[in-house]
């Protein structure tokens, strides 16, 4: 095609966005992969480019200062407020403004189409650590090098001969013969979570961090079957969870005892009381006072509590103004609010005094007794908070109870769990699942949430993201045979069958 021509940069952004509204209208299944390929190719050029003259307007933007008469200190904080980015992709636009500004040869050849920005920020990685007057020169050595096909692994290894020699050239006559190879004092993690817990890790890892990190996703990441759908981005996240998870039940971190998972069932007071059946559970308990388990629901939650101790928790706080109501109640009731004749007779001949109305301070005492005494009879283990947990809400929530109603702690006895461990030693999931049991999970056949029986014919091992994922999430059933064959069905009828029983067995 022929290169366009445009009045202004206002007119090219307009057909920009025009091109984009035409390519997000087409229908993509109905063309051929041929196409696919060549647009994913055209897209990546295009991503390239677009993210040079995304750094290059920033950049202009930075330097006159285009941030402050909206307000703000800087571009990053403008891109925020009025750009609608968040914190990390307005972090990341201002690296790429940052990195293309040193690295004038890599926004050349992103500028051309020619490199894709993931390999050009890795080359700008390994560059970075030249002097400003030798940084150009290793761009170009690397880019010439991509250019002819290299791989990113061999451009890696390039790189580490271009600093090396460098160095061997250069010798720094301050560090007394100690480097920074392996990037000790450029180290650094950091977590950001977001209101709902969801998590975004961001650092610069030493070499020994980096191996060790690579290696719990060479051992944990592993594509584990036809039905592992997951990218292997998704891969490394949940190997990482995997060994951290591990870590803390193998006992090794001092805080956390090595305890196994906990899962809090938390469920307010009136909620509770609104549950179906609760008033009739409510007339009852108030008759006989009894006491006792909890409800669970969603993917995540039945996952997480298969394998778990499980402690529910009913919360509540003071409604003042039913407090204020009792009180007034309890006034009437002993004639202390003028509402009946001063004893309550009814000869008309009495002769009482009529009683001293409560002064404000007397009524506080009045309403902390009565708050107190209600409290009484709303918590412990007799109180009408367990007695309503216990009828309404079922297992698997059972226990001792903590203010206003904690139940205590229900797991998979130890001996249970040995013997499973003994029997399977490794993952059941049928297709030759190899994870060993300290990256399993014990799974109820028939979920605990549904009334699965905590019993060794009922359990299996499971790993996590066979237990988690497929089953708790995707839907997978799992059946195990009388034969100790397992079997899986997935929501949509696919079947995966085991070839027989372990060959070692408990006992």
């Amino acid at each position: 095609m022929p290169e366009a021509v445009f009045t202004g940069p206002a007119e090219a952004a307009a057909t920009l966005d025009a091109s984009l509204d035409h390519l997000a209208a087409i229908d993509w299944a109905s063309l051929g992969t041929a196409a696919h390929g060549q647009m994913l190719t055209q897209l990546r050029r295009a991503q390239a480019k677009l993210t040079v003259v995304s750094a290059a307007v920033l950049a202009a933007f930075t330097a006159q200062s285009g941030y402050e008469p909206d307000g703000h200190r800087s571009a990053r904080a403008w891109l925020i407020n009025r750009n609608q980015m968040s914190k990390g992709a307005a972090s990341g636009a201002v690296a790429w403004e940052k990195r293309l500004r040193r690295h004038g040869k890599i926004a050349a050849v992103m500028a051309a189409g020619d490199i894709t920005d993931s390999w050009a920020k890795d080359i700008a990685a390994w560059t970075d650590k030249l002097p400003a007057d030798k940084r150009d020169e290793a761009d170009e050595i690397l880019l010439d090098a991509a250019a002819q096909g290299l791989s990113l692994h061999d451009l890696a290894g390039l790189a580490r001969t271009i600093d090396e020699t460098w160095k061997g050239q250069h010798p720094d006559p301050d560090d007394g013969g100690i480097s920074d190879e392996d990037g000790f004092e450029d180290r650094y993690l950091r977590l950001g979570t977001t209101l709902d817990g969801v998590g975004k890790l961001n650092g610069d890892l030493t070499a020994g961090c980096a191996a060790a990190l690579q290696a719990i996703f060479d051992s944990l990441g592993k594509h584990l079957g036809p039905e592992d759908h997951r990218s292997i981005e998704q891969r490394q996240h949940d190997a990482l969870a995997e060994a951290l998870h591990r870590l803390i039940k193998a006992d090794l971190l001092p805080e956390s005892a090595g305890q196994a998972t906990m899962a809090q069932v938390l469920i307010t007071f009136a909620e509770l009381r609104r549950e179906p059946g609760a008033s009739a559970a409510e007339r009852e308990w108030i008759a006989s006072h009894a006491g006792q388990p909890g409800l669970l629901t969603g993917a995540a939650a039945e996952a997480a509590t298969c394998d778990a101790l499980i402690a529910p928790v009913v919360t509540g706080s003071v409604d003042w103004q039913a407090l204020e109501t009792m009180t007034e109640v309890w006034l009437s009731a002993h004639g202390l609010d003028h509402g009946r004749q001063p004893c309550g007779c009814t000869c008309g001949g009495c002769t009482c005094g009529s009683p001293a109305p409560l002064t404000d301070e007397q009524k506080s005492q009045l309403r902390r007794t009565l708050l107190s005494l209600a409290a009484d009879a709303m918590s412990g283990p007799g109180g009408l908070a367990a007695y309503l947990r216990t009828r309404e809400l079922g297992f698997p929530c059972s226990g001792r109870p903590l203010p206003l109603d904690m139940g205590g702690v229900k797991g998979i006895p130890d001996h249970l769990r040995r013997a499973v461990i003994l029997r399977d030693r490794h993952c059941r999931w049928p297709g030759g699942c190899d994870k060993p049991p300290a990256g399993c999970h014990v799974h109820h056949v028939v979920f605990r949430s549904r009334g699965g029986k905590t019993r060794l014919k009922d359990l299996l091992l499971l790993c996590v993201y066979h237990h988690e994922v497929c089953v708790h999430r995707l839907g997978w059933t799992l059946i195990l045979h009388p034969d100790g064959t397992t079997e899986a069905r997935s929501r949509d009828g696919q079947i995966l069958r085991s070839h027989g029983p372990p060959t070692a067995r408990a006992g």
